[in-house]
């Protein structure tokens, strides 16, 4: 089902040498690609969760999926696991997990926000598909990554505030998501995703 790894140079991201020190009891048949195919899977999952309001689900949900996504970009660098598979499908289940909370929730509270976001999702979708027509293999860079983790962690919030009923946590996570936008205007701006 998952094409085969190639060998690829690699840039560690830091968060890898915490994923470095657990990486001896995660089972080697447990492939990168596999993580990102269960966040494809789950992501809708998550959505109908977010839909029928079950909060409590959708942040335990919503929590095992971001993690997904730490582990899957880890694990494909430090075995050498990287993917031509994994290299398109990752960053566009990324963008599905953040935008159906986005989409569901922020939009409930935040309009512009909402707007802005997903502007630039679809910006870094398009974006991120047109580099690597015309120059072959684009890399995410910092700001890339910090942006993604600001936007998990205020999604994180943005459903525990509903959960919670507490408009403090909505608002914080309201913060991190404005502050994701300037970091993805850095990471365009040096052209990576």
């Amino acid at each position: 089902m998952f094409p085969q790894e190639q060998n690829h140079e690699t840039t560690f991201a830091p968060y890898d040498r915490v994923v470095k020190l657990l990486l001896p009891i995660i089972p080697k048949k447990l492939k990168p690609n596999h993580l990102t195919f269960v966040r494809l899977i789950f992501t809708p999952v998550l959505i109908v969760s977010l839909l029928l309001e079950l909060y409590k689900v959708s942040l335990i949900l919503f929590i095992v999926l971001a993690l997904t996504d730490l582990f899957d970009g880890s694990i494909a660098r430090l075995r050498n696991q990287i993917t031509e598979w994994g290299k398109i499908w990752d960053p566009i289940a990324d963008k599905l997990l953040i935008g159906s909370v986005v989409v569901l929730l922020l939009f409930k509270i935040n309009l512009v926000l909402t707007i802005l976001l997903l502007m630039f999702e679809i910006s870094f979708i398009l974006g991120g598909a047109f580099m690597h027509l015309n120059h072959g293999d684009v890399k995410a860079n910092a700001w890339g990554k910090i942006k993604m983790n600001l936007q998990a962690f205020g999604g994180g919030f943005l459903i525990l505030g509903f959960f919670l009923n507490l408009d403090i946590l909505a608002s914080v996570a309201e913060i991190l998501l404005y502050c994701s936008l300037f970091f993805a205007l850095m990471s365009m701006s040096k052209k990576g995703i």
